[in-house]
């Protein structure tokens, strides 16, 4: 049976053709819908994140403004730009001025070998310097507290100490010092603000 003209034009228009518009309709809401959903939840995240940092950022500025942190940390970067061998050479031979030969000397200084038991498990440039030294026990721990003030970003990674016996009879012995310091350095590639 063949639909008339009218029936056919009143099907379509007035039934398939509202049907498909309110379907695309439909289908276009709820994709915007979708859309300004994400949208909102990305600017909320982006409101939180922004509310941390900034409550970070006060944190911050009150943790350093007291006891002069701020200047502590301007200071420990300043160590950490230096070249490690330079500034641990500078303050080896300004803090062994202060003693006789006698009394403590410095026998060896070089890199480490080996990969040591902290630097490879941080992620953050390090270097590892191996001290020896020679004299008696109170001048040493002096020096060695003194060297670690000076240049913060000394890890003391280990330390062995062994008798030196007298060469003479007249003579006492002293003590021998093996000291493995592990030196944070400053990354390479980080953007000097």
């Amino acid at each position: 049976m063949n639909a008339s003209p009218h029936r056919q034009a009143i099907l379509v228009f007035g039934i398939i053709a509202p049907f498909f518009v309110i379907g695309a309709i439909l289908v276009a809401t709820i994709m915007a819908r979708s859309k300004l959903k994400e949208t909102y939840a990305e600017k909320v995240a982006t409101q939180q994140r922004y509310e941390t940092a900034k409550s970070q950022v006060a944190e911050l500025e009150t943790f350093f403004t007291i006891d002069k942190r701020r200047e502590t940390a301007e200071y420990w970067n300043s160590k950490l730009e230096k070249d490690v061998v330079e500034s641990l050479t500078a303050n080896l031979d300004k803090i062994l001025a202060k003693y006789d030969s006698d009394v403590l000397r410095q026998t060896e200084m070089g890199q480490a070998s080996g990969a040591g038991s902290v630097g490879p498990k941080a992620k953050h440039p390090y270097a590892r310097m191996q001290l020896k030294f020679e004299g008696g026990f109170k001048p040493m721990q002096l020096l060695l507290a003194e060297l670690e003030t000076e240049m913060p970003q000394l890890f003391l990674e280990s330390i062995a100490i062994s008798p030196r016996p007298a060469r003479s009879e007249g003579e006492k012995g002293d003590l021998q010092f093996g000291v493995v310091y592990l030196a944070w350095e400053k990354p390479k590639n980080r953007a000097k603000p």
